[in-house]
């Protein structure tokens, strides 16, 4: 009689210890942060390091060695300090870390037993995921019908973080009759030229364009019409690049007090003032990023107010770290400015990565929410009515 062989169950990522595990290894981190920014190289140590931490496979069910970070229900504090901790030392690295974690959720969500169980197989093997939205000037994607059960998908994407790095992205696609979808190639994709990506910062992020041109089948096809737009989820989503945002200006505060007491500044009332106000601007800018991630996690509750309580945290994180950068220029001095200090590197990253699209559009919708509803404070009241 044959008996089957059963596969031994995968052991659990250990929660508690990832923030841990990151700090412990912040230092080879920031030097691969150094490096990478030097070289204009992908992150392959760091990301290395993310995996052996367990931070890749975190995403995945519990069925499958995971926690379900990022999608489960209850999972935000804990994604909240790992995004934080890697933004810390490697902001590339949590910028495709951030991409990694934002793909599973939206496959997984939408997908079906079959595909997740595909989706699992892939991260669980190592695999890194991402989220290629943005359409080329010259046009989106396209997928065309291409026979029974595939399709022909067509076209370039924009600002690809981690293009010819990742085997299988998320990207969007537009079908004639079937509308936007979410599409989960295996299929060979080429990357733009390196000097395509040439900004400031995020250098090691290694955002380019990405060609593709193959068959894909329909199990790779994830969801309907417009679900990768479906809301609270894709506005409120927004505040898991601001934890990695907000690391870096933490870090930047910290780089800044640690050499003003070696220089003897403490006892400076002006340095004393500054360092106040960067902590301050911080404080701010954590209490936004954790209310619209636990929003965000109540979202069934009041999705609109979770759409506009992630937009007002887009608009002041960026407004505080912004404020941070200044302060830490100015009370460092020249030396912030040498590519010698790693100061200089998580300034140049932080402000690119600050650079996120329509602040104006979201500013605007912002104001005539703000227009139509009253504060919660003064609802019922004289002061709330039309006049």
């Amino acid at each position: 009689m044959n008996v089957p062989l059963s596969r031994p169950a995968p052991i659990p990522v250990p929660a508690s210890t990832l923030p841990g595990a990151l700090r412990a290894h912040r230092d080879e981190l920031a030097a691969a942060a150094a490096a990478d920014d030097e070289r204009e190289d992908f992150p392959t140590a760091a990301m290395a390091l993310l995996r052996s931490t367990g931070c890749l496979k975190a995403v995945l069910p519990e069925s499958h060695g995971g926690i379900g970070l990022g999608w489960k229900a209850g999972s935000w504090p804990l994604l909240y300090d790992v995004l934080r901790a890697i933004g810390g030392a490697h902001l590339s690295a949590a910028r495709l870390f951030e991409g990694h974690v934002n793909a599973f959720q939206l496959l997984w969500i939408f997908g079906t037993p079959q595909q997740r169980q595909a989706l699992c197989a892939y991260v669980a093997g190592g695999g890194l995921l991402a989220v290629w939205n943005a359409p080329s000037p010259a046009g989106d994607m396209v997928l065309l019908d291409a026979g029974p059960g595939t399709f022909r998908l067509h076209g370039t994407k924009a600002y690809a973080s981690g293009a010819g790095h990742i085997q299988r992205p998320l990207v969007t696609a537009r079908h004639e009759s079937l509308g936007l979808l979410m599409v989960w190639p295996d299929v060979a994709h080429s990357p733009g030229p390196p000097g395509e990506w040439c900004m400031q910062g995020m250098r090691a992020s290694i955002s380019r364009s990405v060609h593709f041109d193959g068959i894909v089948r329909q199990s790779q096809v994830f969801g309907h019409r417009d679900d990768y737009h479906r809301q609270p989820l894709f506005s409120g989503g927004a505040w898991r690049f601001l934890a990695a945002q907000l690391g870096a200006g933490e870090m930047l505060c910290e780089l800044m007090r640690c050499g003003l007491r070696e220089r003897g500044r403490s006892g400076d009332p002006h340095q004393r003032a500054r360092l106040a106000e960067c902590v301050m601007a911080l404080e701010t800018a954590a209490m936004w990023v954790s209310t619209a991630a636990c929003t965000l996690d109540t979202a069934t509750e009041d999705p609109a107010r979770a759409m506009a309580c992630t937009g007002m945290a887009r608009l002041t994180v960026e407004r505080c770290l912004l404020d941070v950068i200044e302060r830490v220029q100015r009370s460092v001095g020249l030396a912030a400015f040498s590519r010698r200090s790693p100061i200089e590197r998580i300034a140049r990253d932080l402000a690119t990565y600050l650079r996120q699209p329509a602040p104006d559009a979201l500013r605007d919708g912002i104001g005539e929410t703000c227009f139509e509803t009253p504060l919660p404070g003064l609802a019922g009241s004289p002061y709330a009515s039309e006049t």
